[in-house]
């Protein structure tokens, strides 16, 4: 399977729905053991009934709080990066997925899908830190987020 931008997505960005300014929405990362979205998928699941990472038992893990993205827009390329890749130290869990969704409620909907990353296989931290690294931005087109 591969990365899935949903068509929600763009509907949503295009439609103001999606503030991804520095200030402007808030935006969390979740960690899924299996996928449960498709193209067509539209909101944030969570629980492990739907694959999330078991956030008891001691496994150290929540959805993580992106902070200080930033928007860069050039003629070909405009993306969206964000200062810290998400971790989580001492974890306990394995993950095969990750989802980027929108917290900030506009017109009535909250927890707006953006991307669903898929890392290619079980990755696995035990009692370690887990790390999701996005990738280094050399340009627009390097960053996890990007259209043109």
């Amino acid at each position: 399977m591969a990365n899935i931008i949903p068509f929600s997505f763009r509907g949503a960005l295009f439609s103001a729905q999606h503030d991804l300014a520095n200030g402007g929405n808030t935006f969390n990362l979740s960690l899924y053991v299996t996928n449960p979205y498709t193209t067509a998928s539209t909101v944030y699941l969570a629980g492990t009934g739907n694959g999330e990472v078991d956030t008891t038992g001691g496994t150290n893990y929540s959805p993580f709080a992106l902070v200080n993205q930033a928007v860069v827009s050039t003629t070909a390329v405009a993306s969206v990066d964000w200062a810290t890749d998400p971790n989580w130290a001492s974890a306990t869990f394995t993950a095969s997925f990750a989802a980027i969704y929108n917290t900030t409620t506009v017109d009535g909907t909250a927890n707006r899908l953006v991307v669903v990353l898929d890392f290619g296989g079980a990755k696995t931290a035990t009692n370690g830190t887990f790390t999701v690294a996005f990738p280094a931005v050399n340009t627009a087109a390097d960053a996890i987020i990007s259209m043109s």
